[in-house]
């Protein structure tokens, strides 16, 4: 496993030494490891960002892929560190929910992070993704036994995220991510469209969101009218707000959290 990929997803951003320090220290362990950025800018502190993203992608990364996944606002507390395993992927995270659709999609083995000899320092620090999460990820990469790093838990953290209800004539959900382009994505997936527009032959839905309705359904961004909002299905099979080349959030002004009903008549 020496040339494995490490993923690195963090709120650290660019502009300090976080990233560098963490990319060091696996360097120094096994300079045969490739080191990939997912992102660097999850707002500082946003779980249920990160969450998002690491979903996202993770499962475009290739078998045997060890991602350290931290955002992480409980450093140095009493909080544990938590890896979890599935068939392809290794996930190294801070056990305060981070990995919480990894584990709703995988459910993977989930273990507490107690390698102390592998660690750079064995106490309580404020930046432990340097001094034991990096250095857990490299000494995986070379193979070290997940036994000498951790061992089997049940008790994990996981976000309480909201999920999308179907009922006869609608769906109810809510906005879970803003993208960079200010386009809104919902909780509401593809299959529960399916099931309520089958249920409602010849209906046309129409999406609210506090007092105002969308009623254009988009197949992409470039065949909607232009500087209308609509909604349509995304790449990951999400409902999505949009207005092309706009940013919705901004011409709407919505956020996160806000709820949403998917409604036919």
């Amino acid at each position: 496993m020496s040339k494995a990929v490490v993923a690195l997803l963090t709120d650290f951003g660019t502009k300090d030494y976080f990233v560098a320090s963490i990319k060091g220290v696996i360097l120094s362990i096994n300079p045969e490891a490739s080191i990939t950025d997912i992102t660097h800018e999850i707002p500082g502190f946003e779980i249920q960002a990160a969450s998002f993203i690491l979903w996202a992608c993770y499962r475009f990364f290739p078998r045997g892929t060890i991602f350290l996944v931290v955002v992480d606002p409980g450093v140095g507390s009493n909080r544990h560190l938590v890896l979890a395993k599935t068939d392809r992927h290794i996930f190294i995270a801070p056990d305060n929910g981070v990995l919480t659709l990894i584990f709703n999609q995988e459910k993977p083995e989930v273990y507490e992070i107690l390698g102390k000899d592998y660690f750079i320092f064995d106490r309580k620090t404020t930046f432990e993704a340097r001094d034991k999460m990096a250095p857990v990820a490299a000494w995986l990469s070379l193979g070290v036994s997940l036994s000498e790093l951790a061992r089997p838990t049940s008790s994990v953290k996981e976000l309480d995220l909201s999920q999308p209800q179907l009922q006869s004539k609608e769906i109810q959900g809510c906005i879970i991510y803003r993208d960079k382009f200010g386009n809104l994505i919902t909780n509401i997936n593809q299959y529960l469209i399916s099931q309520l527009l089958d249920r409602n032959r010849g209906a046309n839905p129409v999406l609210t969101v506090g007092k105002k309705k969308i009623s254009e359904m988009a197949s992409t961004y470039s065949s909607s009218s232009a500087e209308k909002p609509f909604f349509m299905i995304n790449s990951l099979g999400l409902l999505e707000i949009a207005v092309y080349k706009k940013p919705a959030a901004e011409i709407l002004g919505l956020e996160p959290g806000e709820p949403v009903v998917l409604r036919v008549d």
